[in-house]
């Protein structure tokens, strides 16, 4: 009488293949996972700087480029301006941003650097 179905050993054989398999590609997937959240978050902040900088640019009467100055810009200013989405505003865990949290903005012979603050220097 014939048989229809697997035996034994050979589920056993596909488990452990699929186990050794699995093993192999977890790591990396776990690396990629890794990598992606470190870049959105680089992304969300170059988004903030971007409109930093648009914003001081259309602002000049309040925020002259041409002195050695620090200025301090609330997110929810570059919001309200228009400058940024507040869809954007995620941190790497998922979460929304505190429209509370300041970009400070250094303005030294002509360059700019910014930094992403909870408190600013001049406030």
């Amino acid at each position: 009488m014939k048989k229809n179905g697997f035996t034994l050993a050979e589920l056993l054989g596909v488990v452990v293949i699929l186990g050794l398999l699995l093993l192999l590609v977890f790591p990396s997937v776990v690396k990629e996972l890794k990598e992606g959240e470190s870049n959105i978050e680089g992304a969300v902040e170059q988004i903030i700087k971007n409109g930093a900088s648009n914003y001081i640019e259309n602002n000049k009467s309040i925020y002259p480029s041409n002195t050695n100055a620090t200025y301090c810009i609330t997110l929810n200013t570059l919001v309200n301006a228009g400058e940024i989405s507040k869809s954007l505003l995620i941190d790497k865990k998922g979460k929304a941003l505190d429209l509370g949290k300041k970009v400070e903005v250094q303005i030294q012979n002509g360059q700019k650097t910014y930094k992403m603050n909870d408190q600013c220097q001049n406030s």
